[in-house]
């Protein structure tokens, strides 16, 4: 019996010294593993699936725990009908000062669920993409310099700009620029080719502006509390100007970016949003307000101005190429029911009708490429 006795004894002091053992070597297999972000995860800001050992995962995959599940299916936005209404015959004219480019794709940011949903066309693709979270404001632009439009955001609990570039793929550098009541207005000032970071602070009338050509950092004083930043390229330079409307003078203040001279453009009504854009093709944005349902613009080719009633008063502006004939197209999105209503430039002003989007959306039209 006393034999038995102490075979047991050693054999349970064995299996405790290996239980004990096993236990160490798997809690520090996991600490390793937590250390190093080799455990499977999805990004909440992203939507990026991670599996084992840091692997990326299709956005499609089933499950980054189960390597042999099979793939869930594309999902398809609730996506619609497109009417396009047009004369007898269909007309495209480029412009005699215009660059060819390809027409603005159609797109949304949903909040709810902070996905981005682009429509797509000629030689891009329709693409629902994961890009930040409910109280986040979209900042869409090319800070990559690839040519394509890059899924962006400002997060103003944190005043944070995250970017997914489209080059690559990868999150570009986090910036912390601005306050969560700055006007955001990322533009090209630099004339790189690439967006930079910008905001415009009412209180002090400043613009503070990120450099995408060397990172430095760019301070201009220029507007009152009560203007409304209006940034585009009046002078054709290839450069965005600093600029604002000031609707209590009814003029457009700006700083010509070739010479640095100040510019001073008088509309003569009423507005609280400016929506300024190339719409006659000669290379420089045109002064325009939107005044109810009426777009003011002075062309800056020939200095006269027209008025061209559009749509409702309540529609949300969203001005763009969507033709590519050089010229920016007069348009709205309502809200109500999703529709686009774009006048098309090349198409003898034509209606070009097209629900894309949900009520509650925020639309985000641009050359996304994808």
């Amino acid at each position: 019996m006393s034999l038995q006795y102490s075979q047991l004894s050693k054999f349970r002091r064995k299996f405790l010294a290996c239980s004990f053992t096993f236990l160490f070597v798997t809690l520090i297999t996991f600490g390793v593993f937590a250390k190093n972000n080799w455990f499977p995860s999805t990004d909440a800001l992203s939507g990026k699936r991670i599996g084992w050992f840091g692997s990326e995962l299709p956005s499609t995959a089933s499950s980054s725990w189960n390597p042999f599940a099979a793939p869930l299916p594309t999902p398809a936005p609730q996506l619609s009908k497109e009417y396009i209404y047009a004369g007898s015959r269909l007309l495209a004219v480029e412009d005699a000062f215009a660059n060819a480019a390809p027409p603005a794709d159609l797109a949304v940011w949903r909040p709810s669920t902070g996905t981005w949903w682009v429509m797509g066309g000629p030689n891009s693709q329709q693409v629902a993409q994961s890009w930040g979270t409910n109280g986040d404001k979209p900042v869409p632009g090319d800070y990559d310099g690839d040519g394509k439009t890059d899924f962006s955001i400002f997060r103003p609990s944190s005043s944070q700009w995250f970017v997914l570039q489209s080059s690559d793929s990868a999150w570009a550098p986090i910036v912390t620029w601005g306050t969560s009541t700055d006007v955001r207005v990322p533009a090209d000032y630099d004339g790189d080719g690439k967006t930079d970071r910008a905001v415009w602070r009412a209180s002090d009338g400043i613009w503070y502006i990120v450099r995408s050509s060397d990172q430095s950092s760019y301070y201009q004083t220029y507007g009152i509390n009560g203007d409304v930043p209006a940034p585009a390229d009046y002078d054709g330079d290839g450069r965005a100007d600093i600029a604002v409307w000031r609707n209590s003078e009814q003029k457009f203040y700006s700083i010509n970016s070739s010479d640095s001279a100040m510019s001073v453009v008088s509309v003569s009504q009423s507005s609280t949003q400016p929506v300024s854009a190339d719409y006659d093709g000669d290379g420089k944005a045109d002064h325009a307000i939107r005044n109810g349902a009426n777009w003011i613009i002075r062309q800056s080719s020939n200095g006269q101005t027209i008025t061209v009633p559009w749509q409702q008063s309540s529609d949300i502006a969203v001005q763009n190429d969507y033709d590519a004939d050089g010229k920016a197209d007069i348009a709205t999105w309502r809200n109500s029911n999703g529709n686009w209503y774009i006048r098309q430039s090349a198409n003898r002003n034509s209606l070009r009708q097209v629900q894309w989007g949900v009520p509650g959306d925020i639309p985000t039209p641009a050359f996304y490429r994808r």
